[in-house]
């Protein structure tokens, strides 16, 4: 009969020159000072100071870094003040406003679709259904519970006058 031997591993020990760069590019504020850290990594694998894979592993953080610090800079929440629709564009850097309502078109144009917490009714309006955990990918959404529904443009008009409405557009 065979007998399984159960070895205990190792943790992987990192160099100080990984674990002080990889905390360096992680603060880096500017590009120029991120460039600086780029070619002290190359200075450290010729010099042999990095383990094998540490040198791919900080190359890897520094472009992502790099790609954080040219990302557009967020744009100020606008606020909200009045009914209406207030539209973001997250590609932009632009914020969701804090609304009572969330709206998306329909595919055809002939409807919109609204994301609440709120209770409507009316002519035009037509409840889909409420929100549940199983309906978002991550845990912990934050419209769970809330309720969708289908609304036409002649309702949607009304609501616009009413309510304060959040529209994501995106750039195509």
């Amino acid at each position: 009969m065979a007998q399984i031997i159960q070895f205990p591993v190792k943790e992987q020990a990192v160099s100080n020159g990984y674990d002080n760069l990889s905390r360096l590019i992680a603060i880096a504020a500017t590009g120029d000072v991120l460039n600086v850290y780029i070619e002290t990594i190359e200075q450290l694998e010729k010099a042999g100071n990095l383990l094998d894979g540490e040198a791919q592993k900080l190359t890897e953080q520094g472009r992502e870094k790099r790609l954080e610090l040219a990302g557009p800079n967020p744009v100020k929440k606008e606020t909200v003040e009045a009914p209406g629709v207030y539209c973001y564009t997250p590609e932009m850097g632009g914020r969701k406003p804090e609304c009572q309502m969330e709206a998306s078109r329909g595919y055809y144009g002939k409807h919109w679709f609204i994301d609440t917490p709120l209770e409507i009714k009316g002519r035009g309006i037509e409840f889909v259904k409420k929100y549940q955990e199983k309906d978002f990918c991550s845990p912990g959404n934050y419209r769970v519970g809330w309720n969708e529904y289908r609304v036409t443009n002649k309702a949607f008009e009304k609501l616009k006058e009413k309510y304060s409405i959040s529209q994501e557009c995106l750039l195509d």
